[in-house]
């Protein structure tokens, strides 16, 4: 099968490209970065996404509803974009020495064989007619490559240019080519876990090795950036290679991916004997999202400091100590200054290996407010001293900022022990973020019902490893693992079947034609009705395991899309409770702060006329008192002065 997969905005970018002088063929030079998709005729291929296929196609069919007043190019250009979205597509990147100075270090070939409602020929055609509108130059044959045009333009630096078509595995293909020859390739996926003679949904590849060059130049910009570069996995002989694909059964969608070299470069990081049923079982049996990680947290934050030290110059510590001190020794410092404590020596240090997060019904009813996470803990009680100083250091600046609107203070359950709150005395804000130590846990959560709830689980008899769909989906692969994820998605397609009822029926209102009362213009479900849609729904599952020097991830999922769609609308739906309340309490302070201003503005304002009134009465007052004075002295001269007079007693009046 062809491998083929880009992005519309890349299509058309390469389509840009035209007026570009010709080369002679070069040597295919390996991939740096592949991008696939199978388009909508292999993403839809299950019975629950046939209306939503069909929908596609015919909106391909029929064209774009845009407004009258656009140009004709640009519709154009807009109905070739939303076609090639949904074909298959193939990009493949590699790094090739530029045919001109400054010019494009790389090569790129994008490739497609279309789908049911956009064959080859008709992409070819539309970017063909989309050329001659925007006045793209006139292409020449290529003798070297028969069905291909080049595109020059004479004293120009763009690089070379080809399109055109060729039939590849009995299939029509248009290919665009820029700075590298027209050719198509082929990826090996297996490196996936993508079993042999099944084709791929989508796939990524990112070659790290391969982009050398243009890292490298990175690299030789500051010693700093190449040491970080290298640290990190990205040069150097053991760089990593980043590979994952999808492909569909008979009974799931699966995913697979490696990342080759990571052990090199972050194996201190992994924990031996990864996930324990002990991390499991402080999850509840009625989880729908969860998440569970063994990793080195704290050799994790050294590295971060290390990376500092290498990038930061040493700083010059106090008089006395006459020593400079490394960057990451003056920013701990700086910050026991400013919270009471070490964040390395003081936190870091007395954490475990295990983090988890969850979701579920018992904690809140399964939406964002029932979130969860746990963090292993080596000394609870350290950890526990800790909080309680930041705690009181956190009050002692955070609430004179506030005005008194955030506020942190402990209180006891007996579920619980002493745990402490942050809450928004004044406003109505919807979380109360709640910690405790429990155990040998940490325990966090958006609101205190849920951390009671959790602090309750970890005595249970009963956790997510009761779950049958958790079990039928993992068995025991999640035991051993770095990090196994799980979402219920059948728990939650009801709560996110609306939302999803509503896109679909946006799409089939959009996808029919105007003024048709064919069978085109029909009403169709995109969306199945409820009981199909949920009837052997399958949960999501992600795992990551170190195998060697190389990371590897298995995954699967539902087949239909459809499915997804709605378990992703379900998460939505999860927020929205949350959301208004969260707005209108960060906006409250905003509202009283500006009440407060109006009300000082208009007192000032107030202040304001009442000196102006003031002023003019004193101002009359005193003019008065002239006018008098004046009169009684002019009465004392003779007739001619009395006329002066009457003329200053017009100027008063005036």
């Amino acid at each position: 099968m062809l491998n083929m997969k880009m992005t519309a905005p890349l299509f058309m970018t390469c389509a840009a490209f035209a007026g570009m002088a010709s080369v002679p063929n070069a040597a295919m030079a390996a991939d740096a970065v592949v991008l696939y998709s199978a388009g909508i005729d292999g993403l839809l291929d299950d019975p629950k996404d046939s209306g939503l296929h069909a929908a596609l196609v015919m909106m391909q069919k029929n064209g774009l509803s845009l407004p009258p007043d656009m140009k004709s190019e640009e519709v154009h250009a807009a109905n070739l974009v939303i076609d090639a979205l949904l074909s298959e597509l193939d990009l493949r990147a590699s790094m090739q020495p530029p045919t001109q100075p400054d010019g494009m270090p790389f090569g790129l070939t994008v490739s497609s064989r279309g789908n049911a409602g956009a064959s080859a020929g008709s992409l070819y055609e539309q970017l063909t007619t989309l050329m001659k509108m925007t006045g793209a130059p006139k292409g020449l044959p290529d003798p070297n490559h028969p069905g291909f045009m080049t595109f020059q333009e004479s004293h120009s630096a763009a690089p070379p240019f080809w399109f055109g078509t060729e039939t590849v595995g009995g299939d029509a293909t248009v290919i665009v080519s820029v700075n590298t020859p027209p050719e198509v390739g082929d990826t090996d996926w297996s490196g996936s876990g993508l079993p042999s003679g099944t084709d791929p949904i989508f796939g990524m590849l990112i070659d790290f090795k391969e982009l050398q060059p243009i890292l490298g130049m990175a690299a030789a910009a500051t010693p700093q950036m190449g040491e970080i570069l290298s640290k990190w996995g990205l040069t150097g002989p053991k760089a990593m290679r980043i590979e994952c694909a999808g492909w569909r059964d008979d009974r799931a969608m699966r995913f697979g991916g490696r990342v080759s070299n990571y052990g090199v470069h972050f194996g201190d990081l992994v924990v031996k004997g990864g996930v324990r049923t002990q991390d499991l079982r402080v999850v509840p049996s009625d989880a729908v999202a969860m998440q569970v990680t063994r990793f080195n947290m704290r050799g994790m934050f050294d590295s971060l400091l290390g990376m500092a030290d290498g990038v930061m110059a040493p700083m010059m510590g106090a008089e006395s100590e006459k020593m400079p001190m490394s960057p990451s020794e003056m920013m701990l410092m700086q910050a026991k200054m400013m919270v009471g404590v070490n964040p390395k020596t003081e936190l870091i240090d007395y954490l475990g290996d295990s983090i988890v997060l969850y979701r579920s019904r018992s904690t809140g009813g399964d939406g964002l407010m029932s979130s969860v996470m746990l963090v292993e803990l080596s000394n609870p009680d350290g950890m526990a001293t800790s909080l309680g100083t930041l705690a009181a250091r956190i009050n002692a600046m955070v609430a004179p900022l506030s005005q008194g609107y955030a506020e942190v203070s402990t209180w006891s359950q007996p579920d619980c022990g002493e745990a402490i709150a942050l809450s928004f005395p004044g406003l109505p804000v919807p979380l109360q973020v709640s910690l405790v130590v429990k155990d040998n846990w940490l325990v966090a959560s958006l609101n205190p019902q849920a951390m009671v709830a959790a602090c309750r689980q970890l005595g249970a008899s009963t956790s997510v490893l009761d779950n049958p769909r958790f079990t039928s989906a993992l068995g025991n692969d999640a035991i051993g693992t770095m990090q196994v994820n799980f979402t219920d998605l059948p728990a939650q397609l009801d709560r996110g079947y609306g939302i999803a009822v509503g896109l679909m029926s946006a799409i089939d209102n959009y996808t029919r034609p105007r003024g048709h009362l064919g069978s085109e213009s029909r009403v169709s479900m995109i969306l199945p009705p409820y009981n199909e849609l949920v009837k052997d729904a399958r949960p999501c599952v992600l795992t990551v395991r170190l195998s060697g020097d190389d990371l590897i991830y298995t995954g699967s999922g539902d087949t239909s899309v459809n499915v997804l769609i709605t378990g992703a609308a379900a998460n939505i739906t999860a927020m929205m409770p949350v959301t208004a309340p969260l707005a209108a309490g960060l906006v409250m302070p905003a509202l009283s702060s500006a009440h407060k201003r109006a009300r000082e503005i208009h007192e000032e304002n107030e202040r304001h006329i009442k000196k102006m009134t003031e002023d003019f009465h004193r101002e009359n007052e005193e003019n008065q008192n002239h006018h008098d004075h004046d009169h009684d002295h002019d009465h004392d001269h003779d007739h001619d002065h009395d006329h002066d007079h009457g003329h200053n007693h017009e100027e008063h009046g005036e």
